[in-house]
């Protein structure tokens, strides 16, 4: 795999790799863009061609091709290596045995799953009953073929047995979330029974980016125990992410990219019955609300978005939460009304010309929202102004677009008749709360991914920054024999301890025969110490004259807290001498207490 990793390194350039995806602009001997994996008006994203790596400053990711491939892609190692290896005309090695084969035995299954489902649609128990009421929904063979639909027929072990007679085992099948496990209480052994999760359901698969099947949305079948659960979904499984799936998108990919736009439904036959009609950017948030990772995904193939959601109470105020992620993301969101039919399947089974033209006549979110605002409230009397300016600042408040956010106050403001100043100051107030309670979250997060964290475990590593942009100061640290002792604390320093100088103190010696985390973690440290934001957002590399002197700091602040550990340490045992009324223990712990402070 090793050997396979740096093929793969010395046949591509990092900036040809990343400049598929990515609009890099040369600075000095680096390069840099716009971040494709947070929101940001400046570009903080670096990419160094000369250590094959990139980093930004402003989400703090960073790494080489292989972790840029896997984040924006969303990959798993094993598949970006692939797709890497083919880009560089790599044949890869057999890789042995590992969590990588065990992810692929669960695509397996899920694969073999799908035909089995689909031979019952087709040959086996669903082939009138489901097909017939399929066709009466409005869809063609080709379509239900195209989308791969199937039936997973009544009982309680169909999928299982089918299963492990091609040979796998229980656990292995449990673990794609096609099985149910169930405790028999009343058993003193507690004998375990697993059965299967869909019964006498139509099947939807749900495909990755690649067309591989993750999971399954399933409909209670026509006719069927309607007492039950209309739909019922794969559980979170390590590869189904419901958060992260987006139904339909292995077949709209290349369509949003080319019509500059995707249509966002909500449901699986919405998608199907908008692809029959022609619309093929078209994908569903499958069981869940829209959420920031599949817009970034999305964002991947356009910045427009088209909704079509359900306009009752609760598709309403999903609509006014995504249109929120929307324009915090800058993408452009517009919304498509039905003045007929209850969703897109229901329109397409009728005429399907009818959605055409209502997508084509799509209005901008923010006037719909106007729109609807002004029918609900009365804009003439003071009351029905703040509903309507509550409605609407909070929306406006989420524009990343000075222009745009400028453009809707002044709107509002003609159509109230008041002041923009007025509107201005309420906006402020909108976004002052909303930092707030943002800021809270951050500050609790911090809190927790630091809450073990002491002083001198900072103070080691920036020392590990310093130390792998400088080979002098490795070199330096490294005879700094005092400290060595608390270099095991940080597993990045303590092998750089042991390894540098068969590395020759060379940041790049070292992390060609390190393992994958820290060699993540050498590159975010690399980065940090040797570039810095500077004015303007600028992308500045930290000159070498300052480093001694940040040193020679760093050292007396971890000499410091070296001396302060050992007093910690020392004041402890004498509290445990003096209640055990050990004088030997107390006469040598107060020596050791004077020695330390005199250091």
């Amino acid at each position: 795999m090793g050997t396979d990793i740096e093929e793969i390194k010395s046949r591509l350039n990092i900036v040809d790799v990343l400049g598929e995806y990515l609009r890099l602009t040369k600075t000095g001997t680096n390069y840099r863009a716009l971040c494709p994996f947070h929101n940001e008006k400046s570009p903080s994203f670096m990419v160094s061609e000369e250590k094959q790596i990139w980093h930004c400053f402003g989400c703090q990711k960073g790494g080489d091709i292989f972790s840029f491939v896997m984040e924006i892609e969303g990959l798993e190692f094993r598949d970006a290596l692939k797709q890497l290896a083919e880009k560089a005309g790599v044949e890869l090695k057999r890789a042995a045995p590992g969590t990588a084969e065990k992810k692929n035995c669960t695509l397996e299954i899920l694969e073999l799953a799908t035909k089995f489902y689909e031979i019952q649609l087709w040959k086996g128990a669903g082939k009138e009953r489901i097909v017939n009421y399929l066709k009466e929904r409005g869809l063609t063979e080709e379509t239900i073929k195209v989308f791969r639909l199937g039936y997973a027929p009544n009982g309680w072990r169909n999928i299982l047995e089918f299963l492990i007679k091609r040979g796998y085992a229980k656990d292995e099948i449990e673990k794609t979330g096609l099985l149910v496990r169930k405790d028999d209480a009343q058993n003193q052994n507690s004998n375990v029974k697993l059965y299967d999760r869909f019964r006498d359901r139509i099947i939807y698969p749900i495909c990755d980016y690649s067309g591989r099947v993750l999971g399954y949305s399933a409909r209670v079948a026509p006719g069927g125990d309607e007492s039950q659960a209309k739909y019922v979904n794969s559980p979170e499984t390590e590869v189904y992410h419901k958060s992260k799936a987006l139904y339909g998108i292995d077949k709209a990919k290349n369509e949003i990219k080319l019509k500059d736009f995707v249509l966002l439904v909500e449901g699986n036959m919405d998608v199907i019955a908008a692809s029959q009609a022609g619309i093929k950017n078209v994908v569903a948030v499958s069981g869940t609300a829209l959420t920031p990772t599949q817009l970034d995904t999305l964002k991947r193939y356009t910045k427009n978005i088209k909704m079509l959601f359900d306009m009752d109470s609760a598709g309403e105020a999903a609509t006014k939460k995504s249109i929120k992620l929307c324009l915090e993301k800058d993408i452009a969101v517009q919304i498509v009304e039905l003045s007929f039919g209850k969703d897109a399947a229901d329109v397409v089974k009728n005429d399907p010309e009818k959605l055409c033209k209502a997508i084509d006549n799509s209005k901008s979110a923010m006037q719909y929202l106007y729109d609807k605002a002004f029918k609900v409230f009365d804009g003439n009397t003071a009351e029905g102004k703040k509903k309507i300016s509550e409605a609407l600042l909070e929306m406006i408040a989420s524009f990343s677009n000075e222009v745009e956010k400028s453009h809707w106050i002044k709107k509002l403001a003609q159509g109230l008749d008041v002041t923009e100043l007025a509107l201005t100051a309420e906006l402020k107030k909108a976004k002052l709360i909303d930092r707030i309670s943002v800021s809270k979250k951050t500050q609790v997060d911090e809190l927790e991914k630091n809450e073990n964290r002491q002083k001198i475990d900072i103070l080691l590593e920036e020392l590990a920054g310093l130390m792998l942009v400088s080979g002098e100061i490795w070199k330096e640290v490294q005879e700094k024999k005092e400290y060595h002792a608390y270099f095991s604390r940080h597993a990045l320093l303590d092998l750089m301890l042991k390894r540098g100088v068969e590395s020759n103190f060379d940041f790049n010696s070292l992390t060609r025969s390190i393992d994958r985390e820290l060699k993540l973690h050498a590159e975010k440290l690399f980065f940090r110490k040797k570039f810095r934001l500077g004015l303007n957002n600028s992308l500045e590399e930290v000159l070498m004259e300052n480093f001694p002197k940040e040193v020679k700091e760093l050292l007396s602040e971890l000499k410091k807290e070296i001396k302060k550990i050992k007093l910690v340490q020392i004041t402890k045992d004498l509290k445990l001498a003096e209640s055990r009324k050990d004088r030997t223990a107390l006469k040598f712990l107060r020596s050791e207490f004077e020695k330390v402070l005199g250091e």
